[in-house]
């Protein structure tokens, strides 16, 4: 076969419309400019020929949510049937013709069920679930999309009746060298192993009464999505093994609304989930989805409003880092079933007792699983050497469902906090902080501001901020009963303040009502999504956004200076303010405070970074104080035009 090149005339016009058309049907209409971008660019490529393979490729482009590549076919070499990794997407033939043959499982057989003639000029759109193969008899030049792009393939062997697992640098033929991991049919067929997307065509009808065992895994967050996938698999073969009886179900999840349309075909196809089993990443609040510069991640609002259809006696078991903190036991209480997680941080290994390091391309192993070990991020260096020599597995902690008899709130230790925090001056970082940016937004405004605290306690910082003349209005919210007592007792005196309890993410004022919004030490308690829906519906045009609040984050080495300057602003805090330092340690070392803690943890810094700065990409978030594992930051989203901030929400 001849190479064949672009024709700057003819191809990039027809390319173009081509992608034109597909994208208003199979990629997101935001991705077109960049796709458009692309005729240029393959004006000249060249794709020579490679001896035994169907076709030379070239990727043209690739971003997280797109890869985009161009195939040259060799005359009459039929390529191997293969599924796309889970993505989907399009094929469009740009010249010559095709004989397309689609397939699906019949027992432990793959069969054909359809053969289609394409032309130049046609599409052929796809799924995660289609197993398809292509020939051009005289040659052709086709485009491929996919959505997101594939980390791996399957590839069938009808000949031996196998199926290969490729990874890297993959192609829809069977590799002339090698050795990718092989399933026999009637293997893959019986451990449904093969279907990303569950309810594929293999699922054999006597399946559909026994209990579900759910096995999911995200697809793109953040590093190690490639080797999830084998981890799940791994054990799904596992889990199919040691319960015969049930329907073991496989779900590679992209988005949060991939997991909301799982629980609702479960529930349209009357099932029930004996078991659920989620591997990827987690924050302290639960799985992370879709991608660090975007991240989706469900709020506590969100978790209770799903349902998902647990067998009486059903568990769920969250395989990701931190997960035994916060979220195993808050998932056991709202769905009334025992949830098990992981408390240290999580990674995958070749065995799983002890971490046995799986190198740097782990998911090139057919055996993967996700364990928890000691590590850096958990016991620094000593920990990092514990996990590199065989560091035993952390089991995971188990959580019954119990409720919490109102543990949750501030209302036990309300006098207590009331105590300490009479002045709330003492902070003096993020006094400094407050008041800097107090003076900025008075200079702009030409007035006094008014502003909501939303987590307001004992109402101390609306206190300050109005004796400094910065309040023209100022509103207090909290969900403790106790601590808005404690803060209207407070204000009596004071006609700019109101304090209100907040039910729910509603707050209780009109459009464009306020000038700035500040959370201060209590953003982190907070369902994200649907409060910021009311932070902007109540502020006005050019109003502000202040959260400063108090995260997990071991300490940097570019940070030791300023860890030395904290230190020592602790270290004084009993001489300078003796009475704040004796009802602080008589607050934070009160039962009824660290049961409070355990309900509401500490998130984690970067949670914040990903959620503010994705969302208000103008500011950046701000240090003011660390600690060796803690540290305070604070945030400005700088004057704001009325609109909506996107949630972490599906679709």
């Amino acid at each position: 076969m001849e190479a064949v090149g672009t024709d700057a005339g003819v191809l990039s016009l027809t390319l173009l419309a081509q992608l034109a058309a597909a994208v208003r049907g199979d990629v997101a209409e935001g991705l077109l400019p960049a796709l458009v971008g692309l005729v240029p660019a393959l004006d000249g490529i060249v794709l020579e020929a490679v001896p035994g393979t169907p076709y030379s490729r070239q990727k043209i482009y690739e971003s997280d949510e797109l890869e985009v590549m161009i195939a040259n076919w060799v005359p009459d070499f039929r390529c191997a049937p293969h599924d796309h990794g889970g993505a989907s997407g399009f094929v469009a033939l740009l010249s010559g013709s095709f004989d397309e043959r689609r397939f699906a499982w019949d027992g432990p057989r793959l069969a054909v069920t359809d053969e289609v003639e394409r032309t130049a000029g046609d599409r052929i759109g796809f799924g995660p679930e289609v197993i398809h193969d292509m020939v051009a008899p005289e040659g052709g030049l086709t485009l491929h999309a996919y959505s997101p792009p594939p980390q791996r393939m399957n590839v069938y062997d009808l000949e031996r009746e196998e199926v290969l697992d490729l990874v890297g640098n993959f192609g829809a033929w069977i590799p002339p060298e090698g050795d990718p991991p092989r399933t026999r049919f009637a293997e893959a067929t019986a451990t449904d192993e093969l279907h990303e997307t569950v309810g594929s065509t293999g699922r054999e009808a006597a399946t559909a009464g026994a209990p579900v065992i759910w096995v999911a895994h995200t697809t793109r967050y953040r590093g190690g999505s490639a080797a999830f996938a084998v981890a799940a698999a791994t054990m799904v073969r596992e889990l199919t093994a040691a319960n015969p009886d049930a329907d073991v179900q496989l779900a590679a999840l992209d988005g949060k609304g991939d997991l909301v349309a799982e629980m609702d075909r479960l529930i349209a196809e009357g099932r029930q989930i004996r078991e659920l089993h989620f591997i990827g990443h987690a924050g302290m609040y639960g799985p992370m989805f879709k991608s660090t510069e975007w991240p989706e991640q469900f709020s506590p609002h969100e978790w209770r409003a799903l349902s998902i259809p647990f067998a009486p006696d059903g568990r769920a078991f969250f395989h990701a880092c931190r997960t035994a903190r916060w979220f195993a036991p808050f998932f056991a209480r709202t769905f009334h079933v025992p949830c098990s997680g992981n408390h240290g941080y999580t990674t995958v290994s070749k065995r799983k007792d002890r971490f046995a390091w799986a190198g740097r391309r782990p998911e090139q192993h057919r055996d993967l699983y996700l364990v928890a070990t000691p590590g850096k991020k958990s016991h620094g260096v000593v920990g990092s050497l514990k996990k590199y020599t065989g560091a035993p597995v952390e089991p995971m902690t188990e959580f019954l469902p119990k409720d919490p008899d109102g543990v949750t709130s501030y209302d036990k230790v309300a006098e207590l906090y009331d105590a300490a925090y009479v002045d709330i001056t003492v902070r003096e970082a993020e006094w400094a902080w407050i008041t800097e940016h107090a003076d900025t937004a008075r200079r702009d405004l030409g007035r006094p501001f008014r502003i909501a605290e939303i987590g307001c306690g004992n109402g101390a910082l609306l206190r300050a901020l109005d004796d400094r003349g910065d309040v023209e209005a100022g509103f207090g919210f909290d969900d403790s009963e106790m601590m808005v007592g404690r803060a209207r007792a407070r204000s009596e005196d004071r006609e700019r303040l109101q304090f209100a309890r907040i039910d729910g993410p509603l707050i209780e004022l009109p459009d464009d009502s306020l000038d700035v919004v500040l959370s201060f030490l209590s953003f982190r308690y907070l369902d994200w999504d649907p409060i910021m829906e009311e932070v902007r519906r109540v502020l006005a045009p050019g109003g502000r956004l202040w959260v400063v609040d108090m995260v997990a984050q071991p300490v940097r080495v570019r940070e030791l200076p300023l860890l030395a300057s904290s230190t020592l602003t602790h270290l004084r805090m009993p001489k300078d303010h003796p009475q704040f330092d004796k009802d602080l340690h008589a607050l934070t070392s009160h039962p009824d405070w660290q049961t409070m803690l355990r309900y509401n943890p500490i998130r984690a810094e970067h949670e914040y970074r990903w959620f503010l700065e994705s969302r208000f990409p103008a500011s950046e978030l701000e240090v003011l104080t660390v600690t060796t594992t803690q540290r305070v930051v604070a945030f400005d989203s700088g004057p704001l035009e009325k609109g909506v901030t996107e949630p972490l929400s599906y679709p």
